[in-house]
């Protein structure tokens, strides 16, 4: 049996200078001065954590080409969510506001983008023949007199395997129930959102839906779809574009909604596709959807979402 690591070993000297995650700063720009942490090698996917925005997920890039949503931001540190959001691949959305909200919760999309994160690891290791990437660190949004909400996140991903899971720990500190409202923003942008590419989710019903070009002032679309889970307990929604299917795993035990955003305005060209504990606020749903999960006092939850990249025979 062929022993991986030694056989790496004998033609690479430092594996984890050119397979490990990669701590960097990105400098001018919408981003300037963040930290983030470059995730390469995953078999044709390369990633960027962003620290200082909740650990999420920035850019992405797949075979060469950047298909992460790239927004047209003013600055990270704009008055505005439209005006600060930089898109990128994930965007937690939450913990006490999804959708549009008052400033006393947080604003658009609450407050989880602007948390930075405690880094706990950032390593690669070898796991038998499988070198291993593991990003962790730890976020809390509270405030006195308010909630006490904290999130341990653990984002994972194998050299070679073009996949990339994140996996939260979220557990009330307080002393009062709240209600969680969290919402994983995944999102793709051209050359994979594009005219003809479809989008398929395991939901109750099932859903679908092909793309449009772009349009100028095309209104955005937002469907709230309930998530229907397989045997394992996860559901999927796919993209399916040009010679790339992107599908998006997640449990739906704890995550038992999906919202799917369109928005073929030509320059906010976007697809979002977004496993949560809740619908947004503006969404066209029932109410019973956005009012989030009840987290008692102590208790804690803990959700799982991968994001899986592949090439597609032509159809």
């Amino acid at each position: 049996m062929t022993d991986v690591r030694r056989e790496t070993e004998a033609r690479l000297g430092a594996v984890e200078r050119v397979w490990g995650p990669r701590s960097l700063r990105a400098e001018g720009g919408a981003g300037d001065g963040r930290r983030q942490i470059d995730l390469r090698g995953l078999g044709g996917l390369a990633v960027t954590v962003e620290p200082d925005q909740f650990l999420d997920l920035g850019e992405a890039f797949w075979r060469g080409e950047a298909v992460s949503f790239t927004a047209p931001s003013t600055s990270a540190r704009a008055e505005s969510w439209g005006r600060r959001w930089l898109g990128g691949l994930l965007t937690t959305c939450g913990l006490t506001a999804v959708g549009r909200a008052e400033p006393a919760d947080g604003g658009m999309h609450g407050r989880a983008h602007l948390v930075p994160a405690l880094v706990t690891r950032s390593e690669g290791r070898w796991n038998g023949d499988s070198y291993e990437l593991e990003v962790a660190g730890s976020m809390r949004e509270g405030g006195i007199f308010e909630q006490n909400l904290q999130v341990r996140r653990t984002i994972t991903a194998r050299h070679g395997e073009s996949r990339v899971r994140v996996s939260d720990v979220v557990r009330n500190d307080g002393f009062a129930e709240v209600p969680l409202k969290l919402l994983y923003h995944i999102n793709l942008g051209w050359p994979l959102v594009d005219e003809g590419a479809r989008v398929r989710a395991s939901t109750a019903p099932e859903w679908q839906a092909a793309l449009a070009a772009p349009t100028p002032l095309e209104p955005e679309k937002v469907d709230a779809l309930v998530a229907a889970a397989g045997d394992d307990g996860y559901a999927t929604a796919t993209l399916d574009a040009a010679g790339t299917r992107v599908t998006v795993r997640y449990r739906v035990a704890e995550l038992p909604y999906l919202t799917v955003w369109r928005s073929a305005a030509s320059g906010s060209y976007a697809l979002g596709i977004e496993p949560g504990t809740c619908w947004p606020s503006h969404a066209d749903g029932p109410d019973s959807g956005k009012a989030g999960r009840m987290l008692a006092p102590g208790e804690e939850i803990t959700t799982d979402v991968e994001i899986v990249f592949e090439e597609r025979p032509p159809a």
